[in-house]
C-alpha cells in the first residue's frame, strides 16, 4: 500500500462515515454489546483528534493514552452536528498526516518505527473497520477492499499482537489463514512464549479460507470463524478470538 492509495481509502472511509451521521445515530450495532452508531462514530472522531494533535505537537496530549483523554468529557464533541464535527477532524487529520513524506519522522504510539507511514495505515484501517461497524447498524456492511484487509490483517500481527499481545496467545498448535481473492497467507505458530507469524502458505492444525475481507473481520473479532471455510480443530480459531482481543 503506497501513502497515496491510503490516503484514497481514508477519504472514502471517512467520507461515508459523515454521510451516515445523517442516519438515526441511536441504531445498535449487532457484533458490539452496547454500542451504537452515534458511540462509533464519536470514537473514531476522538481517535482521529488525539492522534491529530500529538503528531502535531511531536508527543501525546495525554501520557495515559487515547482512552482516557477521549472520555474526559472536556474533549467529548458537541453532539448536535456530529457530522460536521467528524467531518472537520478527519479532514484536519489528513492534511496533518499526509503533509508529511511517508519515511518522515514523527510521533507514534509504536515502538518499532515512527515514521509518518505508521499513521497512513493505521489511522486508514480505523477508518475502514469503523465504516464496516456503522454500515452494520443499518443491515448494509459494505466488504473492505481485498489488498487494504490484506494490509489490515498484516497489520493486526505486526503491531497489534507483536506489541501488545505478544504472549497473550501462546500454548500449542498452529493456524492458517488464506485469503482466496488477494495474495495474503498468514502460518501463526504458537509457543510457550506467545506466537511466531509467518506470511506465507503452510499445513496448520488448522486452516481458514475466505475472502480477504472475512479474514480481517475475523481477526478484529467482527465476524466468527463460521464465515470462513475451515479444516482441522476449529476450537484454535475460538481461542484465537478470545485471547487476540484489542
Amino acid at each position: 500500500m503506497t501513502p497515496d492509495l491510503y490516503r484514497t481509502s481514508f477519504r472514502k472511509s471517512t467520507q461515508r462515515i459523515a454521510e451516515l451521521a445523517n442516519e438515526d445515530l441511536q441504531a445498535h450495532i449487532p457484533h458490539i454489546r452496547n454500542w451504537d452508531a452515534g458511540e462509533a462514530l464519536v470514537h473514531v472522531g476522538l481517535v482521529f483528534s488525539f492522534v491529530g494533535q500529538s503528531i502535531t505537537q511531536g508527543a501525546p496530549i495525554s501520557d495515559q493514552g487515547v482512552a482516557p483523554w477521549a472520555n474526559d468529557p472536556a474533549n467529548q464533541p458537541d453532539k448536535s452536528d456530529l457530522g460536521q464535527w467528524f467531518t472537520e477532524v478527519a479532514e484536519t487529520l489528513d492534511a496533518t498526516i499526509w503533509s508529511h513524506q511517508e519515511d518522515e519522522e514523527v510521533w507514534t504510539s509504536s515502538k518499532q518505527t515512527d515514521t509518518a507511514k505508521f499513521w497512513m495505515r493505521r489511522m486508514t484501517q480505523e477508518a475502514e473497520m469503523h465504516r464496516w461497524d456503522i454500515e452494520a447498524a443499518y443491515g448494509d456492511s459494505q466488504p473492505i477492499n481485498p489488498d487494504l484487509a490484506v494490509d489490515g490483517v498484516d497489520e493486526f500481527y505486526d503491531f497489534f499482537v507483536e506489541e501488545r499481545l505478544s504472549t497473550a496467545f501462546s500454548g500449542d498448535g498452529s493456524v492458517h489463514l488464506h485469503a482466496t481473492d488477494a495474495d495474503g497467507e498468514w502460518m501463526i505458530t504458537r509457543n510457550e512464549a506467545g506466537v511466531i507469524v509467518e506470511k506465507k502458505h503452510g499445513k496448520g492444525d488448522v486452516a481458514a479460507r475466505g475472502r480477504a475481507s472475512d479474514l480481517l473481520l475475523f481477526v478484529w473479532n467482527r465476524q466468527s470463524h463460521s464465515v470462513l471455510e475451515t479444516f482441522g480443530n476449529t476450537e484454535l480459531l475460538d481461542e484465537h478470538q478470545r485471547l487476540l482481543q484489542i
